[in-house]
Parts: C-alpha cells; sequence; structure tokens
C-alpha cells in the first residue's frame, strides 16, 4: 500500500492518453475500496493525502482528478468550498473541453450530487453554456456517457432544476448562482434538444 502511496501521482501525471486514464481511475477506485478494508494506522490518511494530490494536480487527467475529489468529498474531506473551487478550476475557460468533460465524467458519475447541490449544478450549467461549437461535437460523446448513464430519476430531476431553476431562485426572492432573475422561453427552448442528446443515453 505504501508503494501505491508514492507511485501513483506521477503515474497519472505522466501525459496519459484517454484510455490509459481510464483504466487508472480503475485502479485507484480499486485501491479506494481496498483501503478501506485495511486496518493499518495511518494508512487512511496516507491515501487521503494522494487524493487531495491527484484531485488538485493539472497534468492529471480530468477524469482522475474528478473521481478523486468525489471519493474525497464522499469521505467527508472535501470541504463544499473546496469541492466548488475545485470545480470551477477544472470547468473554467482556460481548461481544454473535453478534460472538463473528463472531470464531469469522473466527478459525477451518478449524478445525485449535482440534484442535491445547486451551485455544482449551476457550474456544469455555466460551462456547458460557454463550451464554443467547434469543440461541443467533440465533448458531446463524453457528456452522453456521463449522463446517460444516470438513473431514469435523476434526469428527471436535473431536467426539472434546470427547467425551473430561476422560477425557483424567484420565489425565495433572487435567483441561484448561475439562474436569471427571470426565465428566458426562447434560451429556454433552445436549450432542450442539447439536453435531449445528454440524456439520451451512451450511443449503442
Amino acid at each position: 500500500a505504501e508503494r501505491i502511496c508514492v507511485a501513483l501521482v506521477p503515474a497519472c501525471a505522466a501525459g496519459l492518453d484517454a484510455e490509459a486514464a481510464a483504466e487508472l481511475r480503475g485502479h485507484v477506485e480499486a485501491v479506494h475500496g481496498a483501503i478501506a478494508l485495511l486496518d493499518e494506522e495511518g494508512l487512511g490518511e496516507r491515501w487521503s493525502a494522494v487524493l487531495r494530490a491527484l484531485a488538485g494536480r493539472d497534468r492529471v487527467p480530468g477524469l482522475i482528478r474528478g473521481r478523486a475529489a468525489r471519493l474525497l468529498l464522499d469521505e467527508g474531506g472535501l470541504p463544499a468550498q473546496e469541492t466548488a473551487r475545485l470545480m470551477g478550476l477544472a470547468l473554467s475557460p482556460a481548461a481544454p473541453p473535453p478534460d472538463a468533460a473528463g472531470w464531469i465524467e469522473g466527478f459525477a458519475q451518478d449524478g445525485t450530487l449535482l440534484v442535491h447541490d445547486e451551485r455544482l449544478l449551476a457550474l456544469v450549467d455555466t460551462w456547458l453554456a460557454g463550451v464554443p461549437q467547434s469543440a461541443f461535437t467533440d465533448v458531446l460523446p463524453l457528456l452522453r456517457r456521463t449522463f446517460g448513464a444516470y438513473e431514469p430519476g435523476v434526469k428527471r430531476s436535473l431536467g426539472e432544476l434546470v427547467r425551473r431553476g430561476p422560477a425557483r431562485g424567484a420565489a425565495r426572492g433572487g435567483a441561484p448562482e448561475g439562474f436569471a432573475p427571470l426565465p428566458d422561453p426562447s434560451r429556454a427552448d433552445a436549450v432542450l434538444p442539447v439536453l435531449a442528446l445528454l440524456l439520451a443515453g451512451p450511443p449503442a
């Protein structure tokens, strides 16, 4: 276990392609599950430090960074503010769209967190709206794979949150972050085809 903790971060930061990143993401998840079963003093803390290093290192692929952040969050090792900060960095305009889409896949692979945290959903929504048209066709398969794998109930909830976001904010006296104060029917209609593509499921 100690050797894994020492070697994993450099291995993940070694310029991995998408296939290698997906394979290493699986190894990270497997190690995380195994360490939870081991009763070795200090091992959990050392592993959490590895996850924090993975989540915060730019050279690590977005898929692995996002997964490391989610594992930390689920274990209570990542405060909500830090989670939002990491997501904001991963989805910033300077981030390559495929890498940002990979981060979303790693972090939000079951979708439940986006349903329960409007701040994170707003960050994803803002990033998606800002993806250049020239890059959108490249990231669409990644996003479809992520959003299409969600349970039907999660898909419905996300659709409702996006559709009703402005109205809910107005009822509280102000729009939540990422939403306009009043609905714009033309913009809402424009996003429906994209939403249908994202929630349709991965291509056969």
